[in-house]
Formats: C-alpha cells, structure tokens, sequence
C-alpha cells in the first residue's frame, strides 16, 4: 500500500483541485517586469492552476488589467517592514499555494520567509535585473544561499542573468531556468506611414522632429540623466532634436530639472505613465536604451518589434537581441557622447 505522503499531489491543491500559484511583486505600478506579468496571466491556461498575485507595496494601477479571475493581495508594506514576509504566509496558507514565484531580487527575502513558514509551498526566485551596477549585494548572495537550502530554483530572463547568478550569486547552473521575455506581437508589429503621421500629429511632433524615446521606470539604474546630456549636445547641432521620456518614478522633478538647467525642456516630454505604449512608439524615429544595468529589456524587444532603428547600452542582453551594426548600434554604459 502507497504510504500517506506518497499519494499527496505534487502541489497543494484548492478544493476545486487546482493548484494555487502566487506571483509576488513589488507593486503593479507600470514597469516592464509588472506588465508582462499581467500579458502572461491573461494568457496562461486557467482550467489548470489558480493564479493570484501579491503585492509587497500598494496594489498599483495595472490591478485593473488582471483578469477577472485573478485576485490581488497588497501588503502594502513602508519602507523595509519585518512583517511583510508574516503578512504573506497567511496569505499563503488561505490560498494553499502551491508555487511561489518571487519576481526579482526586492521580493526574495519576504518570498523565503514565507516559504519558510508555510512549508509546502515551492519557491522560485526569478531575477529580471540588478537595480544598480555593482553586483549583487552581500545580502542578496546570502539569500541566494538560503533559498539552496530550501532547494528553490532560479528563473533568469536572459542569458547575461545566468552568468551573473552563477558567478556572483554561485548558484548552479543546473538550478537556473532561463525563461526570456516575449512581445505579444498584436500589440506591437511594423507600423506604417499613415499611423505613425497619425500618432506624430496626436503627440504634438511634426515632420520637421527628429524624435528619440525611451520606456521605462524613472530610476537611477534607467540612466535617464545621461540620456538627457546627451539630448542637450545634440540639440545645439540638431534643433529638432525631441526626446520622448515615457514612465515615472522617484527621479521624475531631478530629471525635469534637469532639462531645464540645460535649457531644453521645450525639447524633452515626459508623459508619466501611459497605456498606449504601441502609438508612442509609433512617433518615434529612433528607440534609445541607456540602462546601466538590464536582463533583457522589455520595452527594447517592443521598440525592435515596430521596426525602430535601436541605440542600446552593452548591458545585459541588449547585444544578444540587437545585435550591433544590423538592429542596434551598441555603446559603452555610462557616456552622453555615443548616443549624441
């Protein structure tokens, strides 16, 4: 006769008999990592797992994208709360998870503390990106360590993730899965002369603008600051030189600043958030990327798939899927004069 915990299903099941899988993020505030979550849970098969979604922050305005099946929990935690990671194993065992899957490195450490205490759930910690350019923290090689030990696997969105946990983080390759981004391509494809003049028109940019745009949230790791130097050397030579900044953030006044200490506010927009990426891209003349740090950018790959000439940094896998003198010109991190 099967011993009791050999006839157990694989995961904790609801009484419906779907496994729970929980999703943690910091908010679903508009960033890359946030908006392919939700593209993802309207396209997952439903019928065979239960899909929720915590929030260690506030909800977010993109909770009203999830679809109708898919509850969000926010914690909505200050600052560096030691509670957070209690708050989400109760959540954890009202909706008997069964996967936790911690979306980049400012959730493992409440994501591990749950798993912890509630104990059958498995755990994923999926890393997107580092926030700076230095590494990864002492800290967050210590959490890798810890999440070993409770035998999780790592999920990187690019090839240069991989490298970074294995040689940083010293995980084994054989515990990463790599699993990239993707565009959803009825959304985002080619875009044709009578549109972009349409969109041109409605944003504000005639024939005679030259536009550059970047998506993205407003951080120090985004180097918008650079992007904007090198927008105020190209404007002496190139008046109509526009730079398109779609987004917010903590940097959004110290970048508005900015550009009027140089005096090219009248060149730079800023439209915060914005649902209607597609049609903005479509204004554009060329797509910049100027990050200090990435794993695969998303708004790159949706750049690439409306057919704009690319300007990326050497991060990440910028070079890996624009490849430089074909889709992309790729430039040192870090200097305006490239990009100008």
């Amino acid at each position: 006769m099967a011993s009791t915990d050999q006839a157990k299903p694989p995961y904790p099941t609801r009484p419906d008999g779907r496994p729970a899988i929980v999703h943690v993020v910091h908010s679903l505030d508009g960033g890359g990592t946030e908006r392919t979550l939700v593209s993802l849970l309207h396209a997952f098969d439903h019928s065979m797992f239960r899909h929720r979604v915590i929030t260690l922050r506030a909800a977010g305005p993109l909770t009203v994208r999830l679809p109708d099946d898919v509850a969000c929990r926010a914690i909505d935690a200050r600052g560096k709360s030691r509670w957070s990671g209690l708050a989400m194993a109760r959540i954890l065992r009202e909706d008997r998870a069964g996967l936790i899957h911690a979306r980049n490195t400012g959730c493992w450490a409440d994501a591990l503390m749950a798993a912890c205490l509630t104990r059958r759930s498995r755990l994923v910690l999926g890393f997107h990106g580092l926030e700076t350019d230095g590494g990864f923290t002492g800290r967050q090689r210590r959490l890798a360590r810890w999440a070993v030990r409770m035998d999780a696997r790592f999920a990187s969105v690019s090839e240069a993730g991989i490298k970074q946990l294995q040689n940083q983080a010293r995980i084994h390759r054989n515990r990463i899965d790599l699993l990239p981004n993707g565009i959803d391509l009825r959304r985002f494809g080619a875009v044709d002369e009578t549109v972009r003049k349409r969109q041109r028109y409605r944003n504000g940019f005639d024939d005679s603008a030259f536009v550059v745009g970047i998506v993205g949230t407003l951080t120090p790791v985004k180097r918008h600051a650079t992007l904007i130097e090198a927008v105020a050397n190209a404007a002496a030579t190139l008046p109509g030189m526009r730079l398109l900044i779609v987004g917010d953030g903590p940097l959004r006044e110290s970048l508005a600043r900015q550009t009027r200490d140089a005096g090219i506010a009248d060149h730079v927009h800023f439209t915060g958030w914005r649902e209607d990426v597609p049609g903005l891209l479509a204004c554009l003349d060329a797509y910049v990327c100027s990050s200090a740090s990435e794993g695969m950018n998303n708004a790159l790959l949706e750049a690439m798939s409306v057919g704009l000439p690319i300007i990326a940094t050497d991060v990440g896998d910028n070079a890996v899927v624009a490849r430089d003198g074909k889709e992309s010109c790729i430039v040192k991190p870090g200097s305006a004069a490239p990009i100008s």
